[in-house]
């Protein structure tokens, strides 16, 4: 009798034996069993619930005065508590969860860590993250099962901030006969520290959780560990050793993030007919590493001196950047041609350049240049008619002061590629979207068109240190306005993050005029970069021009604006467009990202008189695009 009371109270927790213990007995005071309340708990231990629940209300029906044990109740309402909170959870409805449990606090124990679990989880799809941390937090504390505590900081990881996850490895069992191996939680947030590292060339992982990640690498034939270190290496500045773990990364089908990162380290490294070549083969595979390949086929053409490359490197650029419709290659391959004594091709190619980036000033210097050379009368007064007041080189040379004869640099340097970030899908997945998102990126990351002396100093800069200036060298032994010309130098050869050490040598120790360019030349720098927060400080640093604060602003916000965008942050995207629409006036490719923010949050009206606006300007192909994508969408919503 005592075993079958304790075998009862296992089963059901809340169940309370009978104080005349004859009825489980069968001794003489004993009423007759019922066939019905065995079959009753036969159904229940075979999880047929509703044939209970159904049978109960049968037998109610022909003997109202009958009822069914309470424990059988206790029991029925509990799984029935269980299934509600599991299918509230399988189904995302969080408040359902929280509220089932408030009404059924029973289910909340080491019995059910299932339901603790979904518990802990609608605590922090509710935005309340410190009772998802107490529920972890007493599962661990009372919970004996070695398996499920560890799963239980699986599960937390995914789901609370990393310090408070570091919070929870306390309650590690380290002795007894059922001990914790959270081991694999600490390497995970080791590995996460350093992935976040790899992203940031400013943040620097620490020496242990370098350790361990390089652990992880030779104990596992997972391709993400070795990616997480190859990046690191990359942006902290030992391509050659990222070169060695994309490659690794590769073995072990590290997919597209791996070749992109090989081919960026051979870049890197300046082997750009071998990056060239490689990039080629994954150009397919990911828009980020068709990105990459015309980056590189851009820097391979635009090379100083100029590298003689072999017909069919060159055959398969032009297909695709034809293709692609990539105005810098395009413009690339003009100074290529006319380096290489092609005058007409590189005519043609600057031609191309401009239709399809209508505002860059290069091409139509090297426009002018090769009709110039060509002895195009009416080419060259057309270009010196259109861009005489917008160049100030173009105007030199139609003024008989410039007469090069083979092209600047400050023409030819092109911006490295970074890893592309992840960003939202268009709702309507249509290239021209990404032509404009891409095309506006790549303008942020050249020097503002507003500020044509920029390019003077550069190119004297340039001309003044001829080599030296690009041998890595220390600016802190030099005069102010050494420094200063060392900077603009190497933003010339597109080394911005070394330029921002010359500059901040030239702010430190210079005065006036020297003080105020290098402020400037240091937030150009890292505008170069895409560092925004850096670029502002810099612009702090010394009074600007009037002209300056407004071009710095107005570029700060465009950067913060599209960093916004690739985020899916579309109230801040929208945000930054109106600053900076308080300064400048705002261009087409802007306005559609703003009309795109407006779309995707569902401001629909909005985002029909922007694209209509971009519409009547001539950028009828991406503004169609947009109204496309609204229509769909308010056909879904009609539906």
């Amino acid at each position: 009798m005592n075993a079958e009371i304790a075998r009862l109270r296992a089963l059901y927790p809340n169940w309370t034996p009978p104080s005349d213990l004859s009825q489980l007995s069968g001794g003489s005071g004993a009423a007759a069993p019922d066939p019905l309340i065995e079959r009753l708990w036969n159904l229940y231990r075979e999880d047929r619930i509703a044939e209970v629940r159904a049978a109960i209300a049968e037998r109610q029906a022909s003997t109202p005065e009958w009822k069914p044990p309470e424990e059988l109740l206790t029991a029925l309402e509990t799984v029935e508590a269980r299934r509600r909170l599991t299918n509230a959870s399988d189904t995302g409805q969080w408040r359902t969860v929280l509220s089932v449990a408030t009404e059924a606090p029973n289910l909340l124990t080491c019995t059910n860590v299932d339901v603790l679990w979904r518990v802990a989880e609608a605590f922090a799809r509710t935005d309340q993250p410190n009772r998802t941390r107490d529920v972890y937090t007493y599962l661990l504390t009372n919970c004996a099962n070695p398996a499920e505590r560890l799963a239980t900081l699986q599960k937390a990881l995914s789901l609370l901030p990393e310090q408070q996850v570091a919070d929870l490895l306390q309650f590690e069992r380290r002795t007894g006969e059922t001990r914790d191996d959270f081991g694999s939680i600490r390497d995970e947030l080791a590995r996460r520290r350093v992935e976040r590292a790899s992203l940031d060339s400013k943040a620097t992982a620490s020496a242990e959780d370098l350790a361990v990640v390089e652990r992880l690498i030779q104990n596992t034939n997972e391709a993400g560990p070795v990616l997480v270190l190859g990046w690191y290496n990359f942006h902290h500045g030992n391509p050659a050793r990222a070169l060695e773990l994309f490659k690794t990364a590769l073995d072990r089908n590290g997919g597209t993030k791996a070749a992109e990162g090989y081919a960026m380290s051979l870049r890197a490294l300046e082997r750009l007919v071998e990056a060239e070549a490689f990039a080629y083969e994954w150009r397919e595979r990911a828009p980020e590493n068709m990105k990459i390949y015309l980056d590189i086929a851009t820097a391979l053409l635009s090379q100083d001196p100029p590298q003689r490359l072999e017909a069919q490197v060159v055959g398969r650029i032009v297909p695709v950047v034809t293709a692609q419709r990539f105005p810098d290659a395009a413009q690339a391959l003009g100074w290529y041609s006319y380096n290489t004594n092609q005058i007409r091709t590189a005519r043609d190619w600057f031609r191309t350049a401009l239709g399809w980036k209508a505002d860059d000033e290069p091409s139509a210097y090297g426009l002018a240049l090769s009709t110039q050379r060509l002895n195009d009368r009416a080419g060259f007064n057309a270009v010196v008619a259109q861009w005489r007041d917008r160049s100030q080189r173009i105007a030199d040379l139609a003024d008989g002061t410039n007469r090069t004869t083979r092209a600047p640099a400050a023409a030819r340097q092109l911006p490295m590629a970074e890893p592309a970030e992840s960003a939202p899908a268009p709702i309507q997945p249509r290239s021209a979207l990404r032509e404009v998102e891409v095309r506006r990126t790549e303008v942020e990351q050249v020097l503002p068109r507003t500020e044509e002396g920029v390019r003077r100093r550069q190119t004297q800069a340039r001309s003044a240190l001829g080599r030296s200036c690009a041998m890595t060298r220390s600016p802190s032994g030099l005069s102010p306005d050494a420094a200063l010309t060392l900077g603009w130098c190497l933003m010339e050869i597109n080394r911005p993050l070394e330029a921002v050490s010359a500059f901040d040598q030239a702010v430190d120790r210079g005065s006036g005029r020297t003080r105020e360019e290098a402020a400037y030349g240091k937030s150009l720098a890292y505008l170069r970069k895409n560092l925004t927060s850096e670029a502002a400080i810099a612009a702090a640093q010394a009074p600007q021009t009037r002209e300056r604060r407004v071009e710095l602003g107005a570029s700060i916000l465009s950067q913060r604006a599209l960093a916004a965008y690739r985020d899916g942050r579309y109230v801040e995207t929208l945000l930054a467009l109106s600053e900076r629409a308080r300064l400048v006036p705002e261009q087409n490719d802007l306005l559609l990202i703003r009309g795109w923010s407006y779309l995707r949050l569902g401001r629909y009206n909005d985002a029909e008189q922007i694209f209509r606006a971009v519409q009547r300007t001539g950028y009828s192909e991406e503004a169609s695009v947009g109204l496309n994508a609204i229509r769909e969408a308010t056909d879904q919503v009609s539906q």
